[in-house]
């Protein structure tokens, strides 16, 4: 019939082995395949005796990449490191993938986001617009030196959008949202007003300053005086210029009351009483009657701090009650005092509550963070009371408690699927290690062969997407599961017994976990034999905690928080030290790397004195962030307006829910 496939299983003659092996032609000139595999793809063409046979010879030529279209890539390529979008650091290893690229996907996954990346010119743009708000007051110097700083290492376009949307485009009467020396002097003005016309007192007044002054927005300045009147153009007439001084109009000031003079006698009597009452307990003393002197200081003392308060207590209320006068400004012309402005609702703002998650019946044991892909950030923690609980970071309310553990849940890890179902896996030293789906807490299996004493497990993807947990012990062993079929994939064991086991794909796409003992140094096993791929050497004393991350430039760190009191980044591709951040006054237990909504990356380190801090990973640096979580545990969750930090906090069962920057 006409417009039907032809069978696949129909015999084949030379005509149509002519025309597979003129396609193989025809890719072999094209670069496609080389001789070898040209060669090797003939001679089943030859041996192919039905059309289905020819499937393995021509089905995937069209998807591979040509010389030709490789050629333009390595263009699109050097284009890209000419004007700055790509890093001269980043570009040898482009070049090797896309010489070893077999098929289009894998030379897009080099050049197909280098669109997205930042040039030079538009860095020299972002910049011109932050020196035209600098020179218009929309800037101060200090902050222009911090955003020219990170636009010169924003590495996407994205990136600089975000550190200069707040500023005007160019040239034109749209205004910027950031406040200028201009709009900062005209509320002060108005707070001025307002102290004059009595509604607002000294105290409030140098606060609201202080805010404004620190304010950058427009909208924050709007918020100082939300609460008080629009001030008004006065149609009094500009007054004469003033050949001379007026002289300063008088200040009427309250009488005293009587509670002010009350306290003022309190205060002398107890000052000139202490004198003689010293004087007697010191003779009484002296004559060996040392009941009675303790008896008649004792007195004294209470008499002495009685007057005391009562003193500060009288006065400081009258000096309230009196107020002081209103500044005089001897330039300012004469006029009526306006009516009263209706009464004044206090709109202080307060302090957001801290936010924790309490709901354990034992100690926690471990913790972990996932976005969803609706965008609900969720908290994960394993209790000493064997269960696992599921928190929604949103509100901070309980969603799920995973139950089925026998013993402690010791480790908790969470992803997202190919298939867009999000899981959890917990373990435990009963032996066991379990996965859940995150929608609605069910189990979804036990995954087979759990080696005794698990209490750490993190979850990624390998090089070819492969979804998989990683599981350690404490007696050698490393363990990797498919998370799609649950199969166990590997069972490591080594001869030396593992502090932690952090597992991360590297560059070339071999899959290592990042080992630490009690000697200091961190190894780099291969996951699949359990071989020593390289040694990352410095710290002089165990290392407490390690995490990694990816740069913006590309580079691969590892982040290792030792007992000597420092901690190091390392290059996972170079297996070279970065940084080394010393000077800590306590050993951090914990660290973990995240980044700020500006895609700052950053690490994050607590200890036991609740003294947690963050570190710039590009240049070691710290950032002025510190929160008051404490512990060996603790995880972080980057949402697109802001990054949390969540840790041990006010007791052993409650995690703490800290927003950073």
């Amino acid at each position: 019939m006409a417009g039907r496939a032809p069978r696949a299983d129909v015999r084949i003659g030379h005509d149509t082995r002519a025309e597979a092996t003129g396609k193989l032609d025809r890719a072999l000139r094209e670069g496609r395949i080389d001789l070898a595999e040209y060669e090797r793809r003939v001679v089943v063409v030859q041996a192919a005796r039905v059309r289905k046979d020819l499937t393995p010879a021509v089905a995937d030529l069209a998807a591979r990449v040509s010389t030709a279209d490789r050629e333009r890539a390595l263009v699109v390529l050097a284009d890209a490191l000419t004007d700055g979008r790509l890093p001269a650091s980043a570009y040898a290893d482009a070049e090797e993938l896309l010489s070893r690229a077999v098929t289009y996907a894998d030379v897009d996954a080099v050049v197909g986001n280098l669109d997205a990346k930042a040039s030079h010119a538009e860095r020299d743009q972002a910049v011109a617009r932050i020196e035209a708000a600098v020179a218009g007051g929309l800037l101060d110097p200090a902050e222009r030196h911090d955003r020219v700083a990170a636009v010169r290492r924003a590495a996407t376009d994205a990136q600089l959008a975000a550190l200069v949307a707040d500023l005007p485009a160019g040239a034109g009467p749209a205004r910027s949202p950031r406040a200028s020396h201009a709009d900062r002097e005209a509320v002060v003005a108005q707070l001025n007003d307002a102290v004059e016309a009595g509604l607002l007192e000294l105290p409030e007044f140098d606060e609201r300053v202080r805010a404004v002054y620190a304010a950058r927005l427009r909208d924050e300045l709007a918020r100082v005086v939300a609460d008080l009147p629009s001030p008004s153009p006065s149609p009094v007439a500009p007054p004469a210029p003033l050949t001379s001084l007026p002289p300063a109009p008088p200040v009427d000031l309250p009488p005293r009351k009587p509670s002010f003079r009350a306290g003022m006698t309190a205060a002398v009597v107890a000052a000139v009483g202490l004198v003689p009452m010293v004087g007697i307990v010191i003779v009484l003393g002296m004559l060996g009657l040392t009941a009675l002197a303790i008896l008649v200081g004792s007195v004294s003392a209470v008499v002495f701090v009685a007057l005391v308060v009562w003193a500060r207590r009288t006065t400081t209320a009258a000096i309230a009650e009196i107020g002081a006068p209103p500044p005089v400004d001897l330039f300012r012309p004469v006029v009526e005092p306006a009516p009263a402005a209706p009464a004044r609702v206090s709109r202080r703002r307060k302090a957001p509550p801290k936010r924790t998650l309490a709901g354990h019946e034992g100690g926690l044991a471990s913790l972990t963070t996932l976005v969803l892909p609706d965008g609900t950030p969720l908290a994960i923690t394993g209790g000493e009371d064997n269960t696992a609980r599921v928190w929604d970071l949103t509100d901070d309310s309980l969603r799920h408690t995973l139950s089925g553990h026998t013993h402690d849940v010791r480790g908790v890890a969470a992803m997202v699927l190919p298939d867009g179902v999000p899981v959890a896996v917990t373990v435990s030293p009963d032996r066991s290690a379990r996965v859940w789906d995150l929608r609605d807490g069910s189990a979804r299996g036990t995954l087979p062969k759990a080696a005794k004493g698990l209490y750490g497990v993190r979850c990624l993807p390998l090089a070819d997407g492969t979804p998989v947990a990683v599981a350690h012990g404490d007696i050698s062993a490393i363990q990797t599961w498919d998370l799609r079929d649950h199969e166990l994939l590997h069972n490591l064991s080594d001869d030396s017994t593992f502090e932690k086991a952090v597992p991360v794909v590297l560059p070339d796409g071999t899959p290592v976990v990042l080992v630490t003992d009690w000697e200091g140094a961190i190894r780099v096993l291969n996951l699949k034999n359990g071989k020593t791929r390289f040694r990352l050497t410095g710290h002089t004393e165990r290392v407490n905690s390690i995490d990694t991350a990816v740069l913006p430039d590309g580079t691969p760190v590892a982040v290792s928080a030792s007992r000597d009191k420092t901690i190091r980044v390392w290059d996972l591709r170079q297996h070279t030290l970065l940084h080394t951040i010393a000077g800590l006054v306590y050993a951090k237990e914990a660290v973990v790397c995240t980044s700020l909504p500006d895609g700052t990356p950053v690490a994050v380190a607590s200890d036991y004195e609740e003294n947690t801090m963050a570190w710039d990973l590009r240049n070691g640096a710290a950032l002025p962030y510190r929160r008051d979580l404490w512990g060996e545990v603790i995880s972080a969750v980057a949402l697109p307006d802001q990054t949390l930090i969540l840790g041990q906090t006010g007791g052993r069962f409650a995690v703490g829910v800290r927003r950073l920057a």
